[in-house]
């Protein structure tokens, strides 16, 4: 049996990434997954690397067409175009057992992150994943891009935000914190200190 390929994504901002505890849709565990956004120029070359994958795929289902094929892309509401990575979160040997899987987590040097360490959206990573193409029917088909690993370029925590994530706009001539300044009056508990080949 051929060994799976791994491929490796470029620099991008990681979106939604459930890689500690799976995301759950309707009720419904999906997996693990994260979203990944690249600049316009990176989103075309992505895209081209993976309509070669899918030209590849085609030989092993003679007779099927991939016209509707999904690249495992969707958009933003603001139009940006992001790429999608899931993962199982436990397997099946073929002795029956179950194997509860771990998405490894590398920082810039390559050196390994605790498993209870987690990453927030507004990350740079870089994904490591394989291609599975597949083919249910005529408007069901396409790739699957299976998350492997992530490697940290720049830290984000979970669930951090600044202010425009908040809605808020800078307002001139306002109140300025100083850099000492714990804070005046905060109304609530804001304790949040928790080389690419595609």
């Amino acid at each position: 049996m051929a060994k799976t390929k791994i491929h490796t994504t470029p620099k991008g901002v990681i979106y939604y990434p459930h890689l500690r505890t799976p995301e759950v849709f309707e009720g419904e565990e999906v997996g693990f997954t994260a979203k990944i956004m690249f600049d316009a120029e990176t989103t075309n070359k992505f895209f081209a690397h993976l309509e070669a994958a899918l030209e590849e795929a085609e030989v092993a289902f003679p007779g099927k067409s991939f016209k509707n094929a999904s690249l495992g892309s969707s958009e933003d509401k603001d139009g940006n175009t992001m790429f999608k990575f899931k993962a199982n979160t436990s397997f099946k040997t073929k002795a029956g057992d179950t194997i509860h899987r771990t998405i490894p987590i590398y920082d810039s040097n390559g050196k390994p992150l605790d498993e209870k360490a987690d990453i927030g959206t507004g990350s740079i990573v870089r994904i490591a994943y394989s291609i599975y193409p597949y083919w249910k029917s005529a408007k069901t088909n396409g790739l699957s891009l299976r998350l492997e690993a992530v490697q940290v370029i720049e830290y984000k925590p979970p669930y951090s935000r600044d202010a425009a994530g908040f809605g808020f706009e800078v307002e001139e001539g306002g109140y300025t914190a100083a850099d000492e300044d714990t804070g005046l009056g905060v109304p609530f508990d804001t304790n949040e200190d928790e080389g690419a080949d595609f």
